[in-house]
């Protein structure tokens, strides 16, 4: 290929390349640098590694404005045999300082979200899976000399860059060579830098040393990747909000069979579409650098259910000039790199491409990176991500058409064997289909999150307990559907009430049926642990019993105790019975899912309890602000911004039901106002505009205030013992911001 030919334009030698020599050494005042490496890495056999890791420095204003200095330093080694990937990343006090100014000044950032994090941060520690490092950083100003904490260093010899660490699971002990001449990167080509970032890569480095994982020690070589990425002026990316989260970007660096290197990326701002196009930089066999347009499209999206960021893991590149065409696939998807510096996650996977170049087959690896728009402006829309996550778990179960080998484990027979073909239209018509409309309709699936948050609270990755989100989805629609007969509810979810499109009958039966897919999922995922299991079926078994009560006392109802309070006016035996009411049908299912995820994950009798306080807590908090929500109605975002109803306004209220600002009103509105307004609604009978003025009088009087004040009270006090028990972790914050958003969804 002859890069001199006048349609490659763009082109320059060698020769006016980037010098790493002067370009490596560190910058006493820039807001934000980084010293990236990659690495595919051989040993015996069919032994393979990708390993990269990163050094990291930022400065900026800290919350009281003083300059803080930060440092950190992570790595990763995936297995593409295993398909596991180990990583850690450490962080001095200084990221901390900096990631909590950046928080407390953000005021995009949802406000429950803000001040979780920030009460986190002001403890002086990263959140895990972070860690803090021991000593302070040691970084030469005059070479290239850096010291992290004595947990990893990285410096020039000659030509060489040395890199060691030692981590807690792990380290590695590696020589890298430049093997070819540094190119200027991509503007956007480094995704945890700020906007404006400048630096260049070497495309290609012979690599050999060690690698440890575990105790296992074992020899290496392979081929590299460097960058040096740097940003001056005040900020960084852990500065400010406009730096923290500029834009969601993506980064392909790639080296092929052919001798060519290749480094594409793109940045896509909010508000704007680029139609996925991007800027790439080309190196060919002999050196010569080519810089070229590029178009970067994404597919096959994998969802971290740790994070609920979504990333593309499949990739196809083109470069029409260079009649370049690459199909770029990630080893696996699991390769999501958890840290307070992308706060919470970023994709950096090792990948696999083949395609063609100038007409001829080219194949090549190297590592894809993306980093998704993390800031998370509303914590509701934030949370219903996990709703894709739960929807494609229940369809494994309850699938989009009759499927015998899921007919058969939802009838609880051995295997597909065993089921009679000629049953499977009319069961999956009337026992998958009346749940699968109830969960397809709108809904925000929080309470699956919470089955997952349990585990990974106590360290236990969430991935291999997809199918807890199915099962606990399902367990909860399962009880709307049969709530919606009893209360002859039409609407649901934004659409009509599984009963009124297929029966009672089926409904019922369906709905029931749905809370056994618990024992199908448990038998799948828990350990052969009998002493577990039991514990896990008496937990789950102890928040069905106590859901069928509540809704058994809903079903009652409290106008007998609301009569009697409004007659003596004391609120306080009718709240107490709401209350309990309230416990029983939705606090202790939320409990059970808790303390189920705390079960699996080893979690101590002391923390298992303190959990199931707190979500207790919050799922009653959840209810009560339910309530307060009922008395304007309940909209939800369609997808192309208009909203649905999925509740009808004062739905509750026009059904004579007794809710908590209905009874909060007894204490607060005089004798002579609390009468009519109880007997305007008692009966379930009143017009529009009565149940309006009713509603309007629950607002004035304070009981709205009353309900919300409550359900806040509640939520804080569970916290606090549970804070203690908890090591500070991105779940950990994340819970908390879910109790404040469970005591007021004003967003709602």
């Amino acid at each position: 290929m002859d890069v001199s030919d006048a349609r490659w334009h763009g082109t320059a030698p060698h020769s006016s390349a980037p010098d790493p020599g002067a370009g490596d050494l560190p910058g006493p005042d820039r807001a934000a640098e980084h010293w990236w490496f990659t690495a595919r890495l051989d040993g015996d056999g069919d032994d393979r590694t990708g390993l990269a890791f990163c050094f990291s420095r930022h400065r900026g204003p800290g919350a009281g404005g003083a300059p803080v200095a930060a440092h950190a330093v992570r790595w990763s080694c995936a297995d593409p045999r295993t398909g596991r990937m180990n990583g850690e990343s450490w962080l001095d006090s200084g990221c901390v300082e900096l990631a909590r100014a950046a928080a407390e000044c953000d005021q995009a950032v949802d406000p429950r979200v803000r001040t979780a994090l920030v009460e986190a941060l002001s403890r002086g520690r990263p959140p895990l899976p972070d860690r803090a490092l021991p000593r302070p950083a040691r970084v030469a100003e005059d070479r290239l000399d850096l010291d992290y904490g004595g947990v990893a260093a990285l410096r020039k010899d000659g030509e060489s860059y040395l890199a060691t660490a030692e981590g807690a699971g792990g380290g590695f002990a590696l020589r890298l060579r430049p093997a070819k001449p540094a190119l200027p990167r991509p503007e956007a080509a480094d995704p945890s830098a700020a906007d404006g970032a400048t630096g260049y890569c070497l495309p290609r480095l012979a690599v050999e040393g060690t690698v440890r994982l575990g105790g296992e020690a074992r020899a290496v070589r392979g081929t590299g990747w460097y960058e040096h990425s740097m940003a001056g002026g005040a900020g960084g990316a852990l500065a400010g909000p406009d730096a923290w989260r500029p834009a969601a970007r993506t980064q392909v660096a790639l080296r092929l069979d052919n001798g060519w290197e290749l480094s594409a990326a793109r940045a896509d701002r909010p508000g704007t579409d680029a139609g996925g196009c991007g800027d790439a930089v080309l190196c060919s066999p002999e050196g010569d650098r080519v810089a070229v347009p590029v178009r970067l499209a994404g597919s096959r999206p994998w969802t971290s259910v740790a994070t609920l960021n979504s990333y593309d893991t499949a990739w196809r590149l083109e470069v029409a000039e260079l009649g370049l065409s690459l199909r770029v696939r990630t080893w696996f998807p699991e390769q999501e790199i958890r840290s307070l510096l992308f706060s919470p996650g970023m994709l950096e996977a090792h990948v696999r491409a083949e395609g063609a170049m100038a007409g001829r087959p080219v194949r090549g690896e190297g590592v894809l990176r993306v980093l998704p728009d993390n800031r998370v402006d509303d914590f509701e829309r934030h949370i219903t991500r996990v709703r894709e996550v739960t929807l494609a778990e229940i369809r494994r179960l309850h699938p989009d058409a009759p499927e015998p080998a899921a007919l058969a484990a939802l009838s609880g027979l051995d295997g597909a064997e065993d089921f009679e073909p000629l049953l499977a239209e009319d069961m999956h018509r009337s026992l998958v289909r009346p749940m699968r409309h109830a969960v397809d309709g709108l809904g925000r699936s929080w309470r699956s999150y919470v089955a997952t948050a349990a585990l990974e609270l106590f360290g236990v990755s969430s991935e291999p307990y997809r199918a807890l989100l199915a099962a606990t989805e399902l367990l909860h629609t399962g009880c709307l559907v049969i709530d919606d007969i009893e209360d002859r509810s039409e609407l649901r979810r934004g659409r009509p009430a599984a009963h009124t499109v297929y029966g009672e009958a089926a409904a019922v039966n369906s709905a029931t049926a749905a809370y056994f897919v618990f024992d199908q999922v448990m038998r799948r995922v828990l350990p052969d642990d009998d002493r577990l299991g039991l514990r896990v079926y008496q937990t789950y078994l102890r928040a069905l019993r106590a859901g069928h009560a509540g809704q058994a006392v809903d079903i009652a109802g409290h106008r007998a105790a609301m009569d009697a309070a409004v007659a003596a006016g004391d609120a306080e035996p009718v709240l107490r019975r709401v209350r309990a009411a309230h416990r029983l049908k939705t606090a202790a299912p939320v409990r059970g899912v808790a303390e189920v995820g705390a079960l699996i994950a080893g979690a101590d009798d002391e923390r298992v309890a303190a959990l199931g306080d707190y979500f207790e807590a919050v799922g009653l908090a959840y209810q009560i602000s339910d309530d307060v929500i009922d008395l304007r109605g309940v909209t939800v975002g369609s997808g192309a911004g208009a909203a649905r109803a999925t509740k009808l306004r004062a739905e509750d209220l026009r059904a004579g039901k007794v809710t908590m600002p209905l009874a909060h009103a007894v204490a607060l509105l005089p004798a002579e106002r609390m009468r009519p307004l109880w007997e305007t609604v008692r009966g379930g009978a009143a017009d529009e505009a009565a149940v309006a003025s009713a509603a309007e009088s629950l607002h004035a009087c304070g009981a709205v205030r009353a309900c919300q004040e409550e359900a806040r009270e509640l939520v804080d006090r569970a916290w606090k013992p549970l804070q203690d028990l908890l090591p500070c972790s991105h779940h950990a914050i994340m819970i908390r911001a879910l109790g404040r958003y469970a005591a007021r969804r004003e967003r709602e």
